[in-house]
């Protein structure tokens, strides 16, 4: 996969390829971190879910991984409120290197999936691997933007969680926001409705052979 950020609106995507999407294993994952910016931020939780495209969708049910990252910068009082993870959680929790680790076996054999995972949560495990000198993931990854702009070209609108959640019909009872296991669940429900629409319309591959452009958002900014 080539990522390339064109401008502070957008960016592209081209050379990804998976040739079969209902044949695979996926692990949908979501990181908080202590800001949006992979070159000062730090990773402080990271969720996690293992589905499989041949089973149903009992998302809630499938394997779960789940841990807090110890950071070396505080957190400050807007990502407390915004996230719920607080400095207490991260006191006594694993290094990056451990929690990487750790994420790395849950995942493996799976495809990546994030939502807006190219902007943000991909960048931030990029940084948090080259500071340490540790080998970045390998695995292919999807992000349900980009899965939902290949079925509909003409979407105008920044495509972001509550679009889809809305444009799908997805049901998020019961889940937190901003909590980085709860999120892996809401992605993998949106997910799972993608796949739907993919097989409805007969699209058993990926293949971006051409540059695909995407509009980035913004996380919002304290007050």
């Amino acid at each position: 996969m080539k990522l390339q950020i064109i401008s502070e609106v957008e960016y592209e995507v081209s050379e990804l390829k998976v040739d079969n999407l209902f044949n695979e294993s996926y692990c949908v994952f979501d990181l908080e971190a202590t800001g949006i910016n992979p070159e000062r931020d730090h990773i402080i939780q990271i969720g996690a879910v293992r589905i499989s495209a041949g089973n149903d969708d009992s998302s809630q049910s499938n394997p779960s991984f789940m841990t807090y990252v110890r950071s070396p910068e505080p957190i400050s009082p807007f990502i407390e409120q915004l996230t719920g993870v607080t400095n207490e959680h991260i006191a006594d929790a694993p290094c990056w290197e451990i929690a990487y680790e750790d994420f790395r076996t849950f995942a493996k054999d799976t495809i990546l999936v994030t939502q807006a995972g190219y902007e943000y949560d991909w960048p931030l495990i990029q940084a948090e691997c080259h500071r340490r000198q540790l080998p970045a993931l390998n695995a292919p990854i999807l992000d349900t933007k980009l899965l939902y702009q290949y079925l509909y070209p003409e979407e105008q609108a920044i495509i972001s969680t509550n679009l889809l959640m809305e444009r799908l019909g997805v049901d998020d009872s019961g889940l937190a926001r901003h909590d980085a296991l709860s999120d892996s669940y809401r992605i993998a429900k949106i997910f799972w409705r993608l796949l739907d629409q993919y097989r409805e319309r007969s699209i058993h591959s990926l293949n971006l052979s051409h540059p695909m452009t995407i509009k980035r958002f913004q996380l919002p900014k304290p007050k």
